[in-house]
């Protein structure tokens, strides 16, 4: 496989992973249970059908952002060497995540916690009262979360990157190690048994995480080191797949039994998940099965969706170029808007389901709308794409298909 080559499907597969945010982040505030038995509000109006969607989106959608954004660092450390790679990577994330601590951030904060406290206390109120504050606070406490650590929210993704991308020159000594290199090492690369190992080693990762799934701990400042070592090993696994490319056409042979597996696996992920966060003493067994059950289905949803996008969308597409390109603006400003609508929804006698689409329309419609005539060929598109760019709309577009801009994450 050529190293020069364009991945169109890896590159429409990343960006259309940042925009399924808008219906995890959407489906948040109609969970019919707060996510992981966490004691934060929903919405009245509620429906099952959201408590399966973020299970599902939740099992995947993270653990395959970072598998790519390590295949993505490992070709942009060939092409700029490591200093340019990190020289790259402060203009591309941590430029970007500062400036979006101190302008996103706070709006996003101010709506989702408009939303909870209003949601808690029956009030359409933008602020809490102190009382409000006091109470909630101790409910929260109870529940073992931490009111003292400022939140990063979904900005997270980025502060996290940082971090693995201190794990480069580590990556780098194992990709020249005598053991990368070695025909053993590439051969179980391609072999169907390769999902089993990732498996099992996502199972002693998941271990530290109630039901299997990842609720806690990592939205906030202070680095969750169990976070960290299951997030980052994803990470690593992705930079070592760049140096074995030969995986890629394994991720597409293997469409049909990853899709009947994840087909028979999400349904136990969701049984054995919600018998832990509902038993009143958990036990070894119960654990032990939501957590296998979950890391395999994480394993199977990533070669079901890397084989789907490698088989169907490995070519030049104005649609997949525009969602590339436009993906990490509408990452960054999904979050406020999801939230502010959903507030202002909130004391509203509608149906979840209508209530979430009307919030997914209009985060869509505000997020591309700006991003179209105000950001990409704006200094803030030329900083989260690398260049300026002047998209037309891809149903407009008649011309041929325009080199994809440096992706965030590559």
């Amino acid at each position: 496989m050529d190293d020069n080559r364009r991945y169109y499907s890896l590159d429409a597969l990343r960006g259309s992973m940042m925009i399924l945010g808008i219906v995890l982040h959407g489906s948040q505030w109609y969970l019919t249970e707060s996510p992981g038995g966490l004691p934060i509000p929903t919405d009245p109006s509620t429906h099952y059908i959201f408590d399966l969607l973020v299970h599902f989106i939740h099992s995947f959608r993270m653990p395959l952002f970072f598998v790519l954004a390590g295949f993505f660092t490992s070709l942009l450390l060939a092409k700029r060497g490591l200093k340019g790679t990190y020289i790259n990577r402060v203009k591309r994330i941590l430029g970007p995540l500062l400036v979006s601590c101190l302008t996103i951030l706070p709006m996003t904060l101010l709506f989702s916690v408009a939303f909870i406290f209003s949601a808690r206390f029956g009030t359409q109120q933008l602020l809490p009262s102190a009382e409000q504050i006091k109470i909630f606070s101790a409910e929260i406490n109870a529940a073992g979360m931490p009111t003292d650590q400022p939140s990063l929210a979904h900005l997270w993704f980025l502060y996290y990157l940082l971090y693995f991308y201190l794990l480069i020159p580590l990556c780098q000594l194992f990709a020249a190690s005598k053991l990368a290199r070695s025909t053993a090492f590439s051969s179980m690369l391609r072999s169907p048994w390769l999902y089993l190992v990732l498996s099992g080693y996502t199972v002693m990762t998941l271990w530290f995480f109630r039901g299997g799934l990842l609720f806690e701990g990592f939205i906030f400042i202070k680095p969750h080191p169990p976070s960290l070592l299951y997030y980052g090993s994803f990470f690593v696994f992705g930079y070592v797949f760049q140096h074995h490319r030969a995986i890629l056409q394994t991720f597409v042979s293997s469409l049909r039994w990853s899709a009947v597996l994840s087909a028979v696996l999400f349904p136990l992920a969701v049984y054995t998940t919600t018998a832990e966060f509902h038993a009143t003493e958990v036990t070894l067994p119960i654990h032990s099965l939501a957590v296998v059950a979950n890391a395999m289905l994480t394993w199977s949803l990533i070669y079901l969706f890397m084989g789907l996008f490698l088989r169907f969308f490995d070519k030049p597409s104005e649609w997949s170029l525009y969602v590339s390109n436009s993906s990490y603006w509408v990452y960054l400003v999904h979050m406020p808007l999801i939230s502010l609508g959903a507030w202002a929804l909130l004391p509203l006698p509608l149906d979840a389901l209508v209530k979430f689409v009307m919030i997914a329309a209009f985060t869509t419609l505000t997020a591309f709308l700006s991003y179209h005539y105000l950001v990409q060929g704006s200094w803030i598109g030329a900083s989260l794409s690398g260049m300026r760019l002047h998209h037309k709309w891809p149903w407009q577009a008649i011309t041929k298909p325009r080199p994809v801009a440096p992706h965030p994450q590559g």
